[in-house]
């Protein structure tokens, strides 16, 4: 009786090890499978997005920063890369609060001199899931002077976005200079180089 006893426990011990290993074994390859698995966007929601970034480029060519800031969360971790008035230099910012600084001081430094900025439609593509999104584009902003002096930048950016219950904010965003300034005086046929700051 007690060698019987001994066996089935055995079996017992053993059926147990095979039944977790099959386990974790499943587990492992359900986790490769996911890793492996494409995201999964959702045309719908990259639509949205693309929309709810033009519709934040109409805002700040309208003036209207408040509106424009109500699409920015904004994040404490992801850190914002801009470039600075003379769309050159690297800033970085670090929480919303340095955002909206960085916006309002922009656009204060220009109205100071009664400098307009100008952001023509940008060429993006957005991608989406129905709560994390990432678009990409190059777009051109233009400083236009009251002596009619216009200087044309051309920049590249990625943004970053979440949806909210009352839309997509957007987190966190990286620009970069995608060409040399240009800029185009009265009369002028050509535009011609520029160096920033000048």
């Amino acid at each position: 009786m007690p060698r019987k006893l001994g066996i089935t426990a055995g079996v017992v011990v053993a059926l147990a090890g095979v039944t977790l290993l099959a386990f974790w074994g499943g587990r492992a390859s359900a986790g490769r499978a996911a890793l492996a698995a494409p995201v999964q966007w959702d045309e719908k929601a990259s639509a949205e997005l693309a929309a709810a970034l033009h519709e934040m480029h109409e805002l700040i060519n309208a003036g209207d920063l408040d509106a424009a800031k109500k699409m920015i969360l904004g994040d404490d971790v992801l850190v914002t890369f801009e470039l600075g008035p003379d769309n050159s230099t690297p800033v970085a910012l670090r929480s919303k609060e340095e955002v909206f600084a960085f916006l309002d001081s922009l656009m204060n430094t220009t109205a100071g001199d009664g400098t307009q900025i100008g952001l023509d439609a940008p060429k993006h593509q957005c991608r989406a899931t129905r709560t994390f999104g990432v678009c990409t584009q190059e777009c051109t902003v233009r400083f236009r002077k009251p002596n009619g002096e216009e200087r044309v930048d051309k920049l590249f950016g990625t943004n970053v976005a979440v949806k909210q219950p009352d839309g997509w904010k957007f987190i966190q965003w990286h620009m970069s200079v995608a060409a040399p300034s240009t800029s185009y005086k009265l009369g002028d046929k050509r535009p011609a180089p520029v160096r920033h700051g000048h």
